[in-house]
């Protein structure tokens, strides 16, 4: 029996919160449409945002449409800047609310109002209540940010630029995945940059599609590509879509042609990186034997060199040892004709464990192969010692 009494408390006590709230709502409606001006307005809608009243909604979009329709005939400053502060406080209560039937005036104001702080918080409103027929429209503004500050005014476009994101994170649509991104590497301080890369996994959790795109993509930098690669690196994603990353970025990396020194070191940053990534997650692709043979043979440096020959040997498989003994035979070649230099030997000496870390058969020919050479007796060792570790 006490259990009825207290559902049918809770139930009066519910009934009562709300009949009230309806009524203050009323109250304060009454109020804001009889307010001669903007500043009074404001004044009312101030207090009802710090009395968080319950099912104001259709109030708040409302007041919104009636500003929105006299915003441009609003000549003195005060009452513009009160206006600007209606339409932040309208905008932030809509998006608490999730009040979907004020997105085309949330729009309206996004679009057509000038304070940068403003559109930024009609852009947040419009991710909160997910008016996905504006995604588009949300995206193209921070499209133009990334493009560029308007005017040159950099605070002005961060300040519409964070609203954008944070939207977009709203949202929560892998279409504002892309922009975002390009949010975490564009123009903008640090600030707007790690907002970015905060909301990047907010918005998809499989960064994987798109860094794809980006790397294989003509319309991205190289200094964009390099970002993507490293953001998958950094990612919690499977092993298997890093080195499938890995692998289109070093492809990447030989493909594109470069001519100025800034480029060629982020390039050359960038087959580095995916050749010690498809080293530590290997992979199934052939395709990666002739591109880590091209960083061996014409790689950038030295570090380059040795790192293709051991992201070669860690695959383990027969196509690796294939790759290494036709190094080594070239090795032997020009060892056995007196013609080797400093860095033949230091590749020699990569190359012949390497074959060995492969354990495969197939390197057993140009191992043996060594001591007929006119290698030092430490090399000749090192050969030995790799035969021993083949199947």
């Amino acid at each position: 029996m006490k259990r009825i009494f207290l559902f049918f408390a809770v139930l009066l006590a519910a009934a009562f919160i709300c009949f009230a709230s309806t009524e203050e709502v009323d109250v304060y409606a009454f109020l804001y449409r009889n307010a001669a001006t903007n500043s009074a307005q404001l004044d009312i809608l101030q207090h009802m945002a710090e009395a968080r009243l319950i099912g104001a909604g259709e109030f708040y979009a409302q007041a919104l449409r009636r500003l929105v329709a006299e915003y441009g005939n609003i000549r003195d400053a005060t009452e513009r800047n009160a206006a600007d502060e209606q339409a932040m406080i309208l905008s932030a209560l809509l998006g608490a609310e999730r009040y979907t039937q004020a997105a085309p005036d949330l729009w309206q104001v996004a679009e057509r109002f000038v304070n940068p702080l403003v559109r930024a918080e009609a852009l947040m409103a419009l991710g909160r209540i997910r008016a996905v027929d504006y995604l588009p429209q949300v995206i193209r503004i921070l499209d133009s940010m990334n493009a560029g500050a308007p005017g040159g005014d950099n605070l002005y476009g961060e300040r519409v630029a964070f609203g954008a994101i944070i939207s977009l994170e709203k949202y929560g649509n892998s279409q504002g995945y892309l922009p975002v991104f390009a949010s975490s590497t564009g123009w903008y301080s640090r600030r707007i940059r790690d907002q970015a890369t905060r909301s990047l996994p907010l918005i998809s959790r499989n960064p994987t599609p798109f860094m794809l795109q980006v790397i294989r993509g003509p319309g991205h930098s190289l200094a964009t590509k390099l970002s993507a690669l490293e953001t998958i690196e950094a990612s919690q994603v499977e092993n298997n879509d890093k080195s499938r990353v890995a692998v289109a970025a070093l492809s990447e990396g030989w493909r594109i042609n470069v001519s100025n020194t800034q480029d060629r070191t982020r390039l050359a940053n960038m087959r580095k990186l995916a050749i010690d990534m498809i080293n530590r997650y290997r992979s199934d692709d052939e395709a990666i034997y002739p591109l880590l043979e091209q960083s061996y043979r014409q790689g950038v440096d030295t570090q380059e060199k040795l790192a293709a020959i051991t992201a070669i040997a860690s695959q383990r498989t027969d196509e690796a040892a294939r790759s290494l003994s036709g190094f080594l035979t070239d090795l032997n070649t020009r060892s056995a004709r007196g013609v080797t230099t400093r860095e033949d030997e230091q590749m020699v000496r990569a190359i012949i464990p390497a074959l060995g870390h492969t354990g495969r058969p197939a390197a057993r020919a140009a191992l043996t192969s060594v001591a007929g050479a006119n290698w030092t007796n430490a090399v000749v060792t090192l050969a030995r010692n790799a035969l021993r570790e083949l199947n």
